[in-house]
């Protein structure tokens, strides 16, 4: 497919910043560095490890860094190490654990990388990467991480995923069979492909089991809903209904199965 199929096909469909802004503040303390954020045990810093050579030399940058616990990974084998995130939550969160851990070779500021003028950022740094973010939704989003590295990029994006909670409550707000997750490791590579890049490709086979409470729950999955698409007050009523009823004890419990699908390549000439 050439890229001016994938640009107009690939595309994102604005929506309500706020509600998203939002649903991802309420999560921001699930999204701090730990121990299991290492090189050792973690796919994708693995897989890093294994493609870059990190030295106290390199600047990296995290597209959709959340409360940085992949920046902080980072800082501790380069010399600097920025992140963005569209929640100011996370960012302070991620940026309070860093000064109480003595880690201040890492800096994380605000910024919706959907909107953000690339231009102060155009091949800074030596190494940029995005792991599981909707930062990197479309055409665009992708263009931009590929323009601020001068090197190495990396994107980990789920495939094959299935949600337990969420896959319904997205069919209860009439998006059933929506295959956003596949449609866009698709659309990377194929963008990749079309730019002259040579994207190597891992696979990392996963579950994740969130737990949250009812109103945690409520807040996420609307506020993610409503981020990318119109919700009519029908469709929000079905949802709360169906989120108290699946609850326990006033905890939504979810399992989530996915396949990480790591790329990597570089934009060196």
């Amino acid at each position: 497919m050439d890229l001016e199929n994938i640009r107009r096909l690939w595309t994102l469909t604005p929506g309500d910043v706020t509600a998203e802004t939002a649903a991802w503040d309420s999560e921001a303390e699930g999204y701090v560095f730990e121990e299991k954020n290492n090189f050792e045990d973690d796919p994708f810093l693995r897989f890093v490890a294994e493609k870059t050579a990190l030295t106290k030399d390199m600047r990296t940058l995290d597209v959709g860094c959340g409360a940085g616990a992949y920046s902080v990974a980072m800082a501790r084998r380069v010399g600097q190490a920025d992140g963005v995130d569209l929640s100011p939550r996370m960012v302070a969160v991620g940026s309070a654990w860093a000064r109480e851990h003595g880690v201040d070779n890492l800096r994380l500021w605000v910024e919706n990388w959907h909107d953000c003028d690339i231009a102060p950022l155009r091949g800074r740094y030596d190494l940029v990467f995005a792991h599981t973010t909707p930062a990197i939704a479309d055409y665009t989003t992708l263009v931009k991480l590929c323009e601020a590295s001068r090197d190495a990029c990396f994107l980990c994006k789920p495939a094959r995923r299935t949600d337990q909670v969420f896959d319904e409550v997205k069919r209860i707000a009439g998006l059933s069979g929506r295959r956003d997750f596949d449609d866009s490791v698709a659309y990377a590579f194929d963008t990749l492909w079309g730019l002259g890049y040579d994207p190597e490709v891992r696979y990392d086979k996963t579950q994740w089991l969130p737990e949250r409470s009812l109103e945690e729950a409520e807040r996420w999955f609307l506020g993610r809903l409503r981020g990318q698409n119109a919700l009519s007050p029908q469709a929000e009523r079905k949802i709360r209904d169906f989120l108290r009823e699946i609850s326990v004890d006033g905890v939504v419990r979810e399992r989530i199965n996915t396949t990480l699908v790591n790329m990597y390549w570089s934009v060196k000439r």
